[in-house]
């Protein structure tokens, strides 16, 4: 669970729609995309688990997942599991954006991965617009079918906004300092942080504090540690740094350990070809 998660499913367009509906339950290891998902969920219940904290869905949560977070759905066989997943590249929210209007920042997980809907009629209807004109082949196609994506990407950003907001709070970590830990890591990637600092940071046992951040999120901190910086450097990569100043950017000691790092996680050197596309999934 700590290191060898995948890269799965790939984008080739701004952005994709799937209107998925069974009751198979789910059966699907740790992963991330490389572009942010937004998913509906209009009938089930269940867990997802987005970079360590899981939550408890109900019918008319939305799920906000961002490029590079490490996540998995729990859906249990038996029990009706409708949702509306889109896959949106993060080059098109930058195109959409607006000094203020910054579309990324709806899948930055600051509030929460789960935003539940009261009253979520209003965003699955411009959902189903949606899917209703991405199936059509009429005139304007396209720019319709962007027009009603930003709707409803501004429609959610806008109760997201709202003071009464109820975002969902993960129910792992149930522990507060570990999350505290889980945040300071993300807010300190690129520095060096060794197991004893972090201790003294949050008055902690080193022993008890690696047995605790093992048992509330499933990852030894190294495991977790890595896994964000790895992720990181390959984003780096990907626009345009060289490997070596993303290795240090993000944050690793030593260029050596770091290719073979990134060798074992993502089957390439950091110099290497990009792979063929993983096979495609939905969740």
């Amino acid at each position: 669970m700590e290191t060898n998660y995948e890269k799965r499913g790939y984008l080739l367009d701004d952005f994709r729609l799937f209107h998925l509906k069974d009751k198979n339950g789910t059966n699907i290891d740790y992963h991330y995309h490389e572009f942010c998902k937004l998913l509906l969920l209009r009938s089930g219940y269940g867990g997802y688990t987005v970079d360590g904290q899981r939550y408890d869905l109900k019918t008319g949560d939305a799920v906000l997942i961002g490029s590079q977070c490490v996540h998995r759905p729990e859906f249990e066989p038996g029990v009706l599991y409708e949702r509306i997943i889109i896959y949106i590249s993060p080059q098109f929210l930058q195109q959409q954006s607006t000094p203020d209007c910054q579309l990324e920042e709806i899948f930055n997980g600051k509030k929460g991965a789960v935003l539940h809907l009261e009253n979520p009629e209003a965003i699955w209807t411009l959902a189903d617009s949606l899917e209703q004109e991405l199936e059509g082949n009429a005139y304007g196609r396209v720019i319709l079918s962007n027009g009603l994506l930003l709707r409803l990407l501004i429609a959610l950003a806008r109760r997201m906004q709202n003071p009464d907001a109820a975002f969902a709070k993960p129910i792992v970590p149930t522990n507060s300092r570990i999350l505290d830990i889980l945040h300071y890591i993300d807010a300190h990637l690129t520095e060096d942080i060794p197991i004893e600092r972090l201790a003294e940071e949050f008055f902690i046992s080193k022993y008890h504090m690696m047995r605790l951040f093992r048992q509330e999120t499933g990852y030894s901190i190294h495991g977790y540690l890595q896994e964000r910086r790895l992720l990181h450097a390959r984003e780096l990569i990907r626009q345009g740094i060289s490997a070596t100043e993303s290795c240090f950017l993000s944050g690793f000691g030593s260029y050596s350990s770091f290719t073979r790092a990134y060798a074992k996680r993502f089957g390439t050197t950091p110099t290497g070809r990009k792979g063929a596309p993983a096979e495609e999934t939905y969740e």
